[in-house]
C-alpha cells in the first residue's frame, strides 16, 4: 500500500483533512532539488554529509519526542502500539545512518562535534516544546509529518526507475521499505484515534502544529542544500 492509497482510505478522517491542508507544502518539497537529485544520485557528497550528519542530530532529539508522546498515551495499548511504531522507525533509520556515515566518511566523533544548524535546532525545539508541553493528541500530531512526509518521498522515488550506481539507494529503499511504512501508518492510525477523543479547541491545535512540522521538514531538506550554518 502506497501512501496515496493511505490517503484515500482516510477520507474524512482528521489525517486525511491535515493532509489536505498542506498540500502546497507537499508540492513544494516535491520539489526540492536535493530529493530530485538524491533520487538520480547526482547529488553532490558534501551536501549529503551535511544532511545526514544533521539528521543524525535531529533523530537523537526525535526519538527523545517518540518517548515524551509515548508516556502521555490515555492506556497501556496506545502506548505500546505508540512505542513500536516508534521502535520500528528508529531503528531503521540508525541503521542507515550508520551504513551512510561510514560511507561518506563520517567519524563518531564528528557526530558528537556537531553543531545543529539554525533549521535543526529550531525543529528539534519545536518538537520538544511541543511533546513536553501539549496534550498527548497535540503532540502526535506534531510528530506524525516526519513518519509521514518520508513514507511520502520514499514511495515516490521507490517508483522512479533505479539508476544504477546511484550511492543514494540505501536512502530510497529504506523510506519506501514495508517495515517504514508499517510504522508510518501506525501513528496515523492513533493520530485519528486522538483527534476523536479531543475538543474542538484540541483539534484546531492538532492541526496547526501538524501544519508547521510539515513546513520544517520542507525547511530541514531546503537547509541541508544549502550548506546551512549559524550567520554569526
Amino acid at each position: 500500500m502506497d501512501a496515496s492509497t493511505q490517503r484515500t482510505e482516510l477520507t474524512g478522517s482528521f489525517t486525511a483533512a491535515a493532509w489536505d491542508r498542506i498540500a502546497p507544502i507537499m508540492a513544494e518539497i516535491e520539489a526540492l532539488p536535493l530529493l530530485t537529485r538524491l533520487s538520480d544520485g547526482t547529488l553532490p557528497a558534501e551536501i549529503f554529509r551535511h544532511y545526514i550528519l544533521q539528521d543524525a542530530l535531529y533523530l537523537k532529539h526525535y526519538a527523545r519526542c517518540l518517548a515524551i508522546v509515548a508516556a502521555k498515551a490515555p492506556d497501556n495499548a496506545q502506548v505500546l502500539r505508540f512505542l513500536g511504531s516508534a521502535q520500528k522507525a528508529i531503528t531503521v533509520e540508525q541503521g542507515l545512518h550508520a551504513g551512510f556515515l561510514t560511507q561518506f566518511g563520517i567519524m563518531a566523533a564528528d557526530v558528537t562535534l556537531a553543531e545543529p544548524s539554525p533549521t535543526c535546532f529550531a525543529y528539534t525545539n519545536f518538537l520538544l516544546a511541543t511533546a513536553y508541553h501539549r496534550s498527548y493528541a497535540v503532540a502526535l500530531s506534531a510528530i506524525l509529518p516526519c513518519f509521514w512526509i518520508y513514507w511520502h518521498v520514499g514511495e515516490a522515488i521507490k517508483n522512479r526507475p533505479v539508476i544504477e550506481g546511484n550511492a543514494f539507494q540505501a536512502w530510497i529503499n529504506t523510506y519506501g521499505d514495508p517495515q517504514f511504512a508499517a510504522g508510518a501508518r501506525e501513528v496515523i492510525a492513533l493520530t485519528d484515534i486522538a483527534a476523536r477523543a479531543a475538543s474542538p479547541a484540541e483539534r484546531t491545535e492538532m492541526t496547526d502544529v501538524f501544519v508547521r512540522a510539515a513546513q520544517y521538514e520542507w525547511m530541514f531538506w531546503d537547509s541541508a542544500w544549502r550548506l546551512e550554518t549559524w550567520p554569526v
